[in-house]
């Protein structure tokens, strides 16, 4: 007759990987749930600003169209231009932020994968993303070229652009060709500004961020996919 009692501690310990795998999808989800709130955040806030960026627009063609209005025109067009300025500004510095975190749940979901991987080396090539703690980078190349990041720049230039034109004016004319010059300018300066803010938030999170690493992902897939 078999002794069933050399089988307990097989199946304690079966137990407790299947409760740790479970746990850990649990995780999982969780941290992906949070990545898509981030990012259901951030397309949120530029459909706003889009929204309100369109909204003046109509308001300023009113005002156009409005005799009493029209001596204030410039006035007008300055605070306007102001205040979407302030918001686009307000809306990079919270989407960089979001961006931030997103990579971090990222890196964690990354970290789960790799308990997997540990439980079940063979399956290391066919992983779909990294697994590890380092992977996605923070500050990425062209970043400011790509999706919301892209569209929040350039409103924000144009009202940068607009409020210096409209603060020129109201100190002394010039020229069509000055004026050319200075929006050109000035779109240049707001948006080397604008990406240089982005890529050193991002840089000071990838310091930050690089403590807390504990699985690189080169380190890792030399360790389970290279023989």
């Amino acid at each position: 007759m078999t002794d069933t009692r050399e089988h307990i501690p097989r199946l304690a310990e079966d137990d407790g990987l299947k409760t740790a795998a479970e746990f850990l999808l649990a995780e999982f989800n969780a941290l992906q749930n949070r990545a898509v709130a981030l990012a259901n955040n951030q397309l949120s806030r530029v459909n706003f600003l889009l929204i309100l960026v369109a909204a003046t627009l109509a308001g300023l063609g009113q005002v156009v169209n409005t005799p009493p209005l029209q001596p204030y025109l410039s006035s007008i067009i300055l605070i306007a231009s102001l205040g979407i300025l302030l918001i686009g500004l307000f809306t990079l510095r919270n989407n960089i932020d979001d961006a931030g975190a997103s990579v971090i749940l990222f890196r964690r979901a990354g970290r789960i994968r790799l308990w997997f991987v540990e439980q079940s080396p063979q399956i290391a090539r066919y992983v779909a993303f990294e697994y590890g703690d380092d992977r996605p980078k923070v500050d990425v190349p062209f970043l400011s070229f790509r999706g919301g990041e892209a569209v929040v720049l350039l409103i924000n230039a144009l009202a940068f652009c607009t409020v210096i034109v409209a603060m020129t004016i109201a100190i002394m004319p010039f020229s069509k060709l000055v004026y050319t010059i200075e929006v050109v300018v000035a779109f240049i300066v707001a948006w080397i500004g604008q990406s240089y803010y982005i890529h050193k938030v991002l840089q000071k999170g990838e310091k930050r961020s690089a403590s807390r690493v504990k699985f690189p992902y080169e380190d890792m897939r030399r360790k389970y996919e290279q023989p």
